[in-house]
Parts: structure tokens; sequence; C-alpha cells
């Protein structure tokens, strides 16, 4: 009982900490990956709205007598000058208010003197010393005819910043002439950034932050601009884009940020933890209080029910052991069907199975036996089966049946071959003069459809083989490749010498094997150790090409290379790859070494 707890107690505790952990961390990931995508899709709008603004900035560009004025501003006279800067401010206010934009603030346009051309408000104006020095100036004309946009940065301590988020500027000059030049500058309230945070779905708490190129604060949600301003993000938010997580006013809060490829801003997303967890935090609870629950109704069970289960098990413990001593007279008491009931019934009925089994093993023994005995005299003596095929060939020499005669002569030459030749190793010219026997059967079979041709040097016809090594393979090349092609067949064996190893090759010109079937037939042939052929397996691949592989896997280990080749209506080509045998003379001058 006491284990039995133990064991509740440790699966529950595994069990809930390893949910925990892993809704934790799934929840914390889909967070994240959920914040990226957020931000991105900030970023997205905040750049199509910045583009948007920078076209309007190009409108003198649509008309080349706005470049040709800028080019000639310096030398106007000052009506023409006045002229000039009426024009150019009625087309920017034009550009402006034919498309109303939201957040729109006003603008200036500025020669590159630092002299104010016009401005759509009765604002104070800058010195020209002052714009010329100010950094949103200098940036512009660095840009080189790209868009610069900035947080609004005030020139004068009490000039009304707060009423500007930020602004875009941009160097407007003809390219044939980069020394004059205007620079046109528009100021934006917060509007955009507003919308972007209503449009897409944000949590409750969840605060969105822009900060600019060089990572000051643009624009915050929220009313708690300060806090973000002090906290690590500013030093933090650092790349092309990241998460992480941060401490802003005692609350822990995860970060999510990409930077525009366009205008370098940052868009920010800050989400508090809680908002993430607190589902999590709540389903916790409830799965300790579940536990506790689950827990001590588990022990009453235990206690309640224990003694239940294990008096009959006991009691069928003893019988075992009474058993085990040879006693099987006593059976087990059967008087409950549960479970345990039918337990006991199977232990009797097997109980009475196996003392009728050791009663009748030795009846069994002797009639084995026998049955053994008939078969050893039912066997064909081998000498009868010689002396049937040499009268038939006899026969068929009387009646001058030459196709009789050549079947009988082959298969009796190929059964003493079999028979006769105890030896595990043969010669390449034995093996050969087998292939010959059964080339003939097939040829008659076949009325002449199957050819073999042979390209070995007389040098190798001496060189050892295993028995049986090309016969299974020839046979292959006759069922499988052969038999099933329309028109005669060409069964090529061919034999060379490559450095210290033996390559010993059977190709045919049958129909070939698929792709599919092929890589099946290799994905099969394995070490003899990993080998499972089931029986259906056999027929497909031909249990005489697992035979002569495996024969000489387990003879050559690495030094044997078995492989097959083959493609659909090309035919197949086996090709053993081997080291010579060693001889008697070469074993024993080994080991006397």
């Amino acid at each position: 009982m006491l284990s039995y707890f133990v064991v509740i107690l440790l699966s529950i505790a595994l069990v809930g900490t390893v949910s925990f952990y892993i809704s934790y961390k799934t929840m914390a990931d889909r967070a994240e990956s959920a914040g990226l995508q957020l931000v991105r899709q900030i970023e997205n709008n905040m750049d199509n709205d910045f583009h948007s603004k920078r076209n309007l900035l190009l409108a003198p560009y649509n008309d080349q007598a706005y470049i040709d004025g800028i080019n000639r501003y310096a030398d106007m006279s000052d009506q023409e000058k006045f002229l000039f800067r009426q024009r150019i401010g009625d087309l920017y206010l034009k550009s402006f208010n034919v498309t109303p934009i939201r957040d729109f603030l006003r603008f200036q346009i500025y020669y590159g003197d630092g002299e104010l051309l016009s401005s759509s408000d009765a604002r104070k104006p800058w010195t020209p010393s002052q714009v010329r020095n100010s950094e949103w100036f200098r940036s512009t004309v660095a840009k080189d005819g790209e868009a610069f946009f900035s947080g609004f940065i005030p020139q004068e301590a009490n000039e009304p910043s707060e009423v500007a988020a930020y602004a875009s500027s941009i160097m407007i000059r003809d390219f044939s002439n980069p020394d004059r030049f205007i620079v046109v500058r528009t100021e934006y309230r917060s509007s955009l950034f507003r919308s972007i945070g209503q449009n897409d779905d944000l949590s409750l708490n969840s605060r969105i932050v822009i900060l600019d190129e060089d990572n000051r604060l643009v624009y915050e949600s929220g009313n708690e601009s300060k806090s973000i301003a002090e906290s690590e993000l500013l030093e933090r938010a650092v790349g092309r884009e990241g998460k992480f997580w941060i401490n802003v006013g005692g609350e822990e809060m995860l970060a999510s940020f990409t930077s525009s490829g366009y205008s370098n801003w940052k868009a920010v997303l800050v989400t508090p933890r809680v908002e993430i967890f607190g589902a999590l935090d709540k389903i916790k609870t409830t799965v300790i209080f579940t536990a506790i629950i689950a827990f001590v109704f588990t022990f009453m069970i235990s206690v309640l029910f224990g003694q239940r289960i294990t008096r009959p098990i006991l009691n069928l413990y003893k019988t075992v052991n009474r058993i085990k001593r040879g006693d099987f007279s006593l059976r087990v008491k059967i008087d409950r069907n549960d479970e345990i009931g039918r337990i006991g019934m199977n232990f009797n009925a097997m109980q009475d199975e196996l003392q009728t089994l050791i009663e009748t093993k030795y009846l069994n023994q002797i009639k084995l036996q026998e049955v053994e005995l008939a078969m050893l005299y039912s066997q064909i003596n081998p000498h009868f089966l010689y002396n049937t095929l040499d009268s038939i060939r006899a026969m068929s020499d009387y009646y001058k049946v030459e196709e009789i005669s050549v079947m009988a002569q082959s298969l009796a030459d190929m059964f003493r071959y079999n028979t006769k030749n105890k030896d595990e190793i043969v010669t390449l010219q034995e093996e050969l003069d087998q292939i010959d026997s059964y080339i003939k059967i097939q040829s008659i079979r076949f009325e002449g459809k199957i050819e073999c041709g042979i390209q070995i040097d007389e040098a190798l016809y001496g060189t050892p083989l295993l028995k049986m090594t090309l016969q299974p393979l020839v046979e292959n090349a006759v069922f499988h490749g052969i038999e099933r092609k329309r028109g005669k067949g060409m069964i090529t064996i061919s034999a060379s010498k490559e450095r210290s190893r033996i390559r010993l090759s059977i190709k045919d010109d049958g129909v070939g094997i698929s792709e599919k079937r092929l890589a099946e037939i290799r994905d099969k042939l394995k070490p003899p150790a990993q080998q499972l052929i089931e029986p259906s397996a056999e027929r497909e691949i031909g249990i005489g090409i697992v035979n002569v592989y495996s024969r000489y896997a387990i003879r050559f280990g690495d030094r044997f290379d078995f492989t097959i080749d083959s493609k659909k209506g090309s035919g197949t080509e086996i090709t053993l790859v081997f080291p010579p045998f060693e001889t008697e003379s070469d074993a024993k001058s080994e080991s006397s070494t």
C-alpha cells in the first residue's frame, strides 16, 4: 500500500510538472511568434504610410518648371523669388489638401542656405543658421534625395513640440545641378500610431512603442511613457528584429520588435506577462487542487480494496508453489466471478492440460520415432535415380529422340554434380560445366529461346568458387528475365581479375526490374545476422540469390561486394567481387608463420 501510495504521488507530480512545462513552453513560443507577427504588420502599415507621404514630398518633380526655378532661385529678382515661393507653396498646399492626411500638421520649405521659402502656418520661423545647423536638416541632406524620418526635435526650449509626434523631410534638386536644392519638411501628429494600435487586435494592456533610427522614443501608447523610456528596452532593441523579456515598473513584460528597412524605425510591442500566462496560472491552480483531491481519493481506494485484491492472489501463489513441488492434485478454489476468479479458472484449466501433456509425452515421442523411420525407408537411393536417367537416355538413343537424350544426360550430370561432389569449394570450370547442362535443358524447354555466352579468360577457369554459385543466379536470370521476354534472350557470364580480387558477372537482356522493386531487393540483401526472410520474400527475390550472397558474406565479410543493377526493359546484371580463396598450401604457410 505504501509503494502504491508513493507511485501515485510521484505520477501525479510528474504528469502535472511535465504538462505545465509543455503548456508554458507552448504558450511562450506562441506569444513570441504572435508578437513578432504583430510588429511586422505594424511595421508594414507604418512603411506604407511613410511611403505615401514621401511621394507627396516629390510633387515638384512632376513639373520641370519647379526644378528650373530651384536652379535659378539664387539669380532671380525679388519679384521672381516672391512668385516662385508662392507657386511652390501653393503646390504643396494642394498636394496635402486634395487627399487629406489625418495626422498632417504643417510643412515648411527651405532653400539650400536655410532660407524659409514657404510655410503652411504662421509659426515663428527659424533663422537660416538654425536651419543649416539643425540635426534634421543635415541628416536630410546626407540622405541625398531619400526621405528622412525623425521624432520631433524642438529647436527652442519654448517651442510647443507636444503637438507634433514626428517629421519627414526630403531634398529636392536637379541631378545635373546638385549644389542648388530645396528641403521640404512636414510635421505630423501621432494619429498614425494610435490607429495602428487600434486596428491590430492588441490585448488590453499591450503597448506599442515606436523608436527612430537612433533608438529614441517617438511614440508610446498608454500613459506610462516614462517607465518605458527609463527601462532597458531602448538599449536591447538592437538589430533587424528580436524578442526579449524586460522589467517595466516591477512588472515582467515581453518585448517584440522589428526594424523597418525603409525608414530604419523600430516598431516594438510590449505585452505584460500576466496577459500571456494568466490562463495558464489558473490552470496550474486548478490542476494542483485536482491532484490533491485525486490523491486523497486514491488513498481511500487503496485502503478499502487492497486486501480484497491481495488475498486471492496469495491463495493462487500458494497453489503455484504446490505445483512447483510436483503436486497436481490441488486446485484453486473459485468463489468469485471477477478478473481474479477468471484467472483461477484458467489456472485450473492450465493445470489439467499440463497434467494431460505430461501423461501423453512419451506416447508422442514413440509415434514421432515411427514417422521418422518410415520417412527413412521411403527415401530414394541416388544410384537408382542415376540408373533410371541412364535408362531414359539409352531408350531415347535407341528411338533416336535427341532432345530427350540431351535432357536426361544433362539432368543426370547435374544430379551427380550436386550429390557426388562433397567439397564446398569447386573450380570455375566445374561450375561452368554445371551451367552448360542447365542451359541445355532450358534451351530445349523454351525451344532455343535462351542462349548463353561465356567471356572468361582461360587462365581463370581454375579459379576457386563456392559450390552452386552460378546456377542459382543463372536460374534467376532465366525465370525472372528471359522467360518473360518476347523473343530470344542472352545470358552472359564473364569473369576478370581486378588487382587482387576476382570479378564475376551474370548479365541478361531480359525484361529488367523497376526502380521500386530493385530498391526492395537491395534492402533485403543484408548481412546474414540481420536477415529475416519470410517465405513470401523468398519467392519474390529468389532464395538462391540470398543463399549465394550469405555464403560469400560469411566467408569474406567486408572484402566481398555484391551488386544488382537493372533497368526496366534493359535487363539485369549481378556482380560478385571477392578475394581469391586460400589454398591448403597458403593456409599451412600462414599457420607456420
